[in-house]
């Protein structure tokens, strides 16, 4: 990295700062592996592989990639009321396609700091007011580092009667890539008031994200089975908003924040306007996509059959939505969104002479989960499976047809349904801490500075109507994956229970 930086102050009133540079970064992977089978003893463990009855053949890997960036940022303020930023990257990387490796993201911020102004230093309640304004690119290369070159992958074959060594294409099919952009609009306000015991923050932003980069199944027909694209575009557009507040009285001292986020996103427009499918499960009872990009609708909105009751012998029927008399493909629609109403969260920290008690909450409202995990557990397909203690308690029977599963049969079938779309929302305890300080004057004349003996509990209590074991999931990926709410075998969070002692010296 190479930078230089400029900062100069003119007559007491005008700051300026700049920065401009250039960096290169290189990312080089290798990965060597051996395995091997019937050992004598486990004594060795992995330091002795030559010595298994079958030797597992050798692995390795490498992969490299290139990111070249120039940068340059200017600063200014006037009397520490009148800010505004300007920046600039171009970066180039080695993962993309030929004329298609650099990307251009420029950025800009003003700031109008009005408690700093005459007409309002007069007003003791305004500590802080701050009124904010945003615009700017940022690009996203999380991509392997070859997904645009044709790939060859080693295997083995047998000709005659020798083994030999053979290359042939991936699975995965290269692409024409090129720069995931996104550009963010926001504006802000912070205020503080009281000496800022009392604070609030609020942001309204909106993002449009071009060439959103996306894995696309394809048909097997093809002799690949996914490929990376350039998909379309999708928008993000929502209101943040936090308070906090500190209240002071006497040896009692309380500190608590609060905030809510409702975020709303939409695909704009899919390159060739057709349909992208994704959440691919495969759970022996079902093969199939859980979730569509669909213009127009939300991202990772679910896919699949509304239910129509069961049949005579108890088995599930589906809606026949077109009316040709026949379920097929066609009779697919929307079946659920993962994307919650809002996101919130709670802070407190509390503490009264030597003890302090801080208790942290989170949640969500609105989302769904597609809950791939009671498949298996609630639907038998035909090799009489275990099922849950619900299965055998709210089946259909003649008597039961209104039941909440179909009959347990060995000729079952199931396809992805409404049936498996669950409501996601949940409020979670995620910490909650009590602690006890010891007088400092008990540790006078001592090498030690502080001790504090504690109880903690992480995700003690979370109340959700979901059935499964744990609404927080997402086994798709990340946040910015488009098939979200996915329960598809996830492991639960843990409860954690902890007690100790911190000791400074």
């Amino acid at each position: 990295e190479n930078t230089i930086s400029y900062n100069k102050t003119i007559k007491g009133k005008h700051r300026i700062s700049a920065v401009a540079g250039f960096t290169y970064q290189s990312f080089l992977n290798t990965a060597l592996g051996g395995s091997g089978s019937g050992f004598i003893s486990d004594a060795s463990q992995t330091y002795d592989l030559a010595s298994s009855q079958q030797p597992g053949i050798p692995t390795s890997s490498y992969s490299n990639s290139v990111l070249v960036s120039f940068l340059g940022r200017l600063n200014y303020s006037y009397n520490d009321k009148y800010l505004a930023t300007v920046s600039f990257r171009d970066d180039g990387s080695s993962k993309y396609s030929e004329g298609h490796k650099w990307g251009d993201f420029p950025s800009a911020a003003v700031a109008w700091k009005a408690s700093n102004e005459d007409f309002l230093k007069s007003v003791a309640a305004i500590s802080n007011l701050k009124v904010r304004a945003s615009w700017g690119y940022t690009g996203s290369q999380a991509i392997n580092p070859y997904a645009t070159l044709d790939q060859l992958v080693s295997s083995q074959t047998i000709f005659g009667s020798a083994l030999n060594v053979a290359y042939a294409p991936g699975t995965v099919l290269p692409g024409n890539l090129k720069w995931e952009t996104t550009e963010q609009k926001d504006i802000g306000l912070d205020l503080g008031l009281f000496g800022n015991r009392l604070s609030f923050t609020a942001d309204y932003y909106v993002k449009n994200t071009r060439d959103l980069l996306n894995t696309v199944q394809l048909p097997s027909s093809l002799g690949f089975l996914t490929t990376i694209r350039n998909i379309g575009e999708v928008q993000n557009k929502g209101l943040e908003l936090s308070v906090g507040a500190g209240i002071f009285t006497g040896a009692f001292k309380w500190d608590v924040s609060a905030n809510i986020s409702f975020n709303r996103n939409k695909v704009q427009k899919l390159y060739g306007g057709e349909d992208i499918l994704g959440g691919f499960i495969d759970v022996n009872a079902i093969t199939d996509n859980t979730s569509i990009l669909h213009q127009g609708k939300p991202i990772g909105m679910f896919w699949g059959y509304k239910t129509n009751g069961y049949n005579a012998q108890g088995h599930e029927q589906y809606q026949d939505l077109n009316k040709d008399g026949a379920i097929t493909i066609a009779d697919k629609t929307f079946i659920g969104n993962p994307n919650p109403d809002f996101i919130y969260g709670f802070n407190s920290i509390m503490s009264y002479k030597n003890f302090d008690l801080t208790v942290f909450i989170q949640g969500t409202q609105g989302n769904d989960i597609f809950n791939v995990s009671a498949i298996n557990s609630t639907v038998d397909y035909g090799i009489g499976l275990n099922m849950t203690k619900d299965v055998f308690l709210n089946h259909w029977t003649p008597t039961n047809t209104n039941a909440k599963y179909p009959i347990p049969s060995l000729s079952s079938s199931v396809s992805v349904s409404n049936r498996f779309v669950e409501d996601g929302s949940y409020l979670r305890f995620k910490n909650i801490q009590l602690a006890y300080n010891l007088p400092s004057k008990q540790l006078a004349g001592t090498s030690i500075r502080s001790i504090q003996i504690y109880a903690s509990g992480q995700n003690l209590l979370t109340i959700t109507k979901y059935s499964w074991w744990d609404p927080e999931v997402n086994s798709a990926g990340a946040s910015n994956s488009t098939s979200q709410g996915l329960d598809y075998f996830s492991y639960p969070t843990a409860k954690t229970v902890t007690v100790g002692v911190r000791v400074g010296f």
